[in-house]
């Protein structure tokens, strides 16, 4: 009787806005623009703070972040089903979370990939230990990155390729990126200096925000460049290890830094606009300590091209993001295996949309060369991947090449120069397999 008391309700009031007059077309857009919410330093089963910042998560929609440590001591998978779960994991579904390194206690951060599954490692298929745990996809107008500074992330690592690759090729206005260290930062840590290349890649490319944890304070800095200078064209960094655990003092005062605070829990949420954003600290129940504001994005003002040159990888020039009906190459794995004399390559094509979503039912063609011959195709899953296998190659052959000539589906076009690949080992167009 209630629930049906309630959906009456909620349709008159549909009827009467639907009377009343136009919003401007300003108003509609902003009104419907994605939030991001979250925080980092999370559950803890002897804290209760984790279930207040739980509670303001209850009364806020949108997407859910976590920048890192998201369950203490050890990140065990039973600190995660005990003490995250019944908190911060109410929101499980609508959350994209990124690892720490209490999370890594865990040998390979197993309770966290296990909890989480495809959400923490969408890169991976089905991995529960030692994942990649970066990956990024779009929320609105903005390019979101999810990295992990627990790995491997040095200039020229697996990583740190895949960031300039993703960067390059994801041309949006407004880009931000998250992970648990932060570069710069007034706490007890301090200045995370191993994060440089994550920071370096997003100046070069003209990325707009950073959030991270580690720290268990509040800190907002002004926009910088890497090396901490200031700089309006710079990057804005958020610490935000707010999310429950016990907070830390600060050791000093980071030149940059515009509001600090080390006595409030709560998390911060982002309204993400096309050409800017808003952000809110908003702190639990019975404290006061808020932070807000808004900025522009840097490349608001110039769109479609940035205004940065990279130091090094690809071209920072920016485009509109295209539209959502085209499609490319998310992805391209090689795989050999022997078979007597002879041996086996088989490539594993992921095709995308401009939103990195997966495309089904898409028609890949392609040739093999360089050691084999022939024309093959395969038809794309629902996970937008097919596979296809040259057999019979001969132990003298060290490696043969597969290289994508087209896709097609109906409804899409094929933007080959959007092809990519998240791991470095192909250009997203042709990809070499080496004999096992």
């Amino acid at each position: 009787m209630i629930k049906k008391f309630f959906s009456v309700l909620v349709l008159l009031c549909g009827l009467v806005l639907a009377s009343s007059i136009h919003l401007s077309e300003s108003a509609s857009a902003q009104a419907s623009d994605p939030v991001f919410v979250g925080a980092g330093d999370i559950a803890n089963c002897s804290s209760t703070k984790d279930e207040a910042t739980a509670k303001l998560l209850d009364g806020i929609a949108g997407t859910v972040f976590t920048i890192g440590d998201n369950v203490y001591p050890d990140g065990t998978t039973t600190q995660f089903t005990d003490c995250y779960a019944p908190t911060w994991g109410r929101h499980k579904d609508r959350t994209k979370p990124s690892v720490g390194n209490h999370d890594y206690h865990t040998t390979g951060a197993a309770g966290y990939y296990t909890y989480f599954g495809a959400a923490a490692s969408p890169l991976d298929s089905n991995c529960k230990s030692n994942c990649r745990g970066y990956y990024s996809y779009n929320l609105g107008a903005w390019h979101i990155i999810a990295l992990n500074a627990e790995i491997d992330h040095a200039v020229g690592s697996v990583q740190e390729k895949w960031l300039r690759s993703d960067l390059a090729a994801n041309k949006t206005a407004c880009t931000l990126a998250y992970w648990h260290e932060p570069r710069f930062s007034s706490g007890q840590h301090g200045n995370a200096t191993g994060v440089q290349p994550f920071w370096q890649a997003l100046y070069d490319y003209g990325a707009d925000v950073v959030l991270n944890g580690h720290d268990h304070t509040y800190q907002r800095f002004a926009p910088q460049n890497p090396s901490g200078q200031a700089d309006p064209k710079g990057t804005r960094e958020f610490v935000v290890g707010t999310g429950g655990a016990g907070l830390y003092s600060f050791l000093t005062n980071q030149p940059n830094t515009e509001v600090r605070n080390n006595t409030t829990w709560g998390v911060i949420k982002l309204t993400l606009h096309a050409t800017s954003y808003d952000w809110q600290f908003i702190p639990i129940a019975g404290q006061t300590f808020t932070d807000s504001g808004s900025s522009n994005c840097v490349a608001a003002s110039t769109l479609p091209t940035a205004t940065r040159t990279p130091t090094s990888g690809p071209t920072s020039t920016r485009t509109a993001t295209p539209a959502s009906n085209t499609m490319h190459i998310g992805d391209l794995d090689g795989l050999s295996t022997a078979q007597g004399t002879k041996w086996t390559a088989t490539v594993t094509i992921t095709v995308h949309d401009a939103n990195h979503n997966p495309v089904a039912n898409a028609t890949v063609t392609g040739k093999w060369s360089n050691g084999a011959t022939g024309t093959v195709s395969c038809t794309t899953n629902s996970n937008g991947q097919c596979t296809v296998s040259k057999t019979g190659i001969r132990k003298g052959k060290s490696s043969v090449t597969f290289t994508v000539n087209n896709v097609t589906r109906a409804t899409f076009t094929y933007v080959s120069a959007n092809n990519h690949d998240p791991d470095g080992d192909s250009n997203g167009t042709r990809i070499i397999v080496h004999k096992p």
